[in-house]
């Protein structure tokens, strides 16, 4: 059926390439021109606008570019007119940019430079409109000429309007000399015991090699089926988030349901059992221990997400929110073979768990948080005397993204031999195979079958000691 078209008054386009962006020229030489007039004010604007065509006019973007790198690794902003001039001719750009004359008439236009921050924030603003703007006819684009499938599109915005939101903190280029000092400052509050440098505590003796869960790395927490490797991750999880500094956490459980997750959280750290629970073994004091530990977890920042075989689009698009609306320091992820590859439809397992792995990497980077993910290993790794990396199930590509591979072993048999109410715990031991910044070893620990709980195996008692 043929529709009638008005062809009186088409409807108007949504946008044309044609109009002018969003910019205020005036702003840009008055922030031009304090940071020749101070160097508190060049220092404001250098580390708020170094980033990609923050400056509408090329000129403009020319002079603040020729200022930052004359100050890279500086720790202070002073800018002299007469070697900026000097640089810019070398360059062969100064006639570009107007020449002597232009840089003498940005000074001359601004009477003073306390004016800075309001400056420098009317550029940015314009500059991020930009952007935004450029992001949106992509996304227009996109939508009517692409091949993609809509998630794969939605990711892609997704991640382009995240970029945009962090668009100040670009990083400069920095000279050896300055990095040096913040080497031997690192070094120093390492040997100090600084929380800041630390990382993110697990609460495990592994901190010692690890130095804690670190800003854009990628932990692998690998063991056979019914090692503990959910155990661990979950008692890893709540000493963040109920540490002595509570911290948000986010949660992807794709094999258990978010409840039974926190019924979890709640019977480790009061070692009460669900057997207990159901055979009606808990005394009124337990039961005050109980409510005492669900108001602990009520009030903490935990997110959970239990979507059964998530696909790394939509899981990476949660994790943004989770980072963006509870503002979370660390993802889990329970377990990375669950999780569905956006790949062609006859790519090999191989291929499709190594898009995952550089997916999760690529988000620890983005998100600038530590994501801890679990993942299986094979057969073979019941084979040997102890498993290995070589025994990552499916891709060596896990081993080659992650920053830590922490390997889970012990002997299952001897849980099997244990009686329901047996409260003795079972030794096990946590590999370090590989750091990327760190020592490589062994931690021992001791896992509690009943209340699924592990704890460092220096903290336990000689009476509560495995036989």
């Amino acid at each position: 059926m043929d529709y009638p078209q008005n062809t009186q008054n088409p409807a108007p386009p949504l946008f044309t390439i044609a109009r002018e962006k969003p910019n205020n020229q005036e702003a840009e030489v008055a922030v031009l021109g304090s940071m020749l007039l101070s160097p508190e004010a060049a220092s404001t604007a250098l580390s708020t606008l170094k980033f990609e065509n923050a400056f509408y006019r090329p000129a403009h973007q020319t002079i603040f570019d020729a200022i930052l790198e004359l100050n890279a690794g500086k720790s202070d902003a002073a800018i002299n007119p007469i070697v900026l001039a000097d640089f810019l001719e070398r360059q062969g750009r100064l006639a570009e940019v107007g020449g002597r004359a232009y840089l003498t008439q940005l000074m001359d236009r601004v009477p003073t430079a306390a004016n800075i921050e309001h400056y420098v924030e009317i550029v940015r603003q314009n500059a991020v409109l930009r952007r935004v703007i450029a992001t949106c006819t992509d996304a227009i684009t996109r939508c009517y000429d692409t091949d993609d499938d809509v998630a794969a599109v939605l990711d892609g915005v997704e991640q382009n309007i995240f970029e945009i939101a962090h668009m100040s903190e670009a990083k400069e280029l920095e000279t050896i000399d300055r990095l040096t000092k913040q080497a031997v400052k690192y070094l120093e509050s390492l040997i100090k015991g600084d929380s800041e440098v630390l990382g993110l505590r697990t609460g495990f003796d592994f901190d010692r090699m690890i130095t804690g869960l670190k800003p854009g790395e990628l932990f692998v927490l690998a063991a056979r089926p019914s090692i503990g490797k959910t155990a661990l991750m979950l008692n890893i999880a709540t000493n963040i988030a109920l540490g002595t500094e509570p911290t948000p956490i986010g949660i992807f459980s794709l094999e258990m349901p978010s409840l039974q997750l926190a019924i979890r959280m709640i019977t480790s750290l009061t070692r009460i059992s669900v057997s207990d629970f159901r055979n009606h073994r808990v005394q009124a004091a337990q039961w005050a221990d109980v409510m005492e530990v669900a108001n602990r977890v009520h009030d903490s920042k935990i997110i959970v997400d239990d979507t059964g075989a998530i696909d790394i689009l939509e899981l990476r698009a949660k994790a943004r929110r989770m980072k963006n609306q509870y503002g979370v320091q660390a993802i889990f992820i329970d377990y990375l073979q669950l999780i569905k590859a956006h790949t062609k439809a006859n790519a090999s397992r191989e291929n499709e768990v190594a898009m995952i792995s550089g997916s999760l990497k690529a988000m620890a980077k983005e998100l600038n948080i530590p994501v801890v993910v679990l993942a299986q290993l094979n057969r073979q790794a019941e084979q040997g005397e102890k498993p290995k990396l070589a025994n990552l199930r499916e891709s060596g590509a896990i081993e080659q993204d992650a920053d830590v591979v922490a390997i889970l072993h012990r002997d299952r048999d001897k849980q099997y031999d244990q009686k329901e109410d047996d409260t003795k715990p079972l030794p096990a031991e946590l590999i370090i195979a590989k750091n990327r910044n760190g020592s490589c070893g062994t931690v021992n620990l001791h896992f509690f079958p009943r209340y699924t709980r592990f704890e460092n195996a220096t903290e336990l008692g000689e009476e509560t000691m495995p036989q």
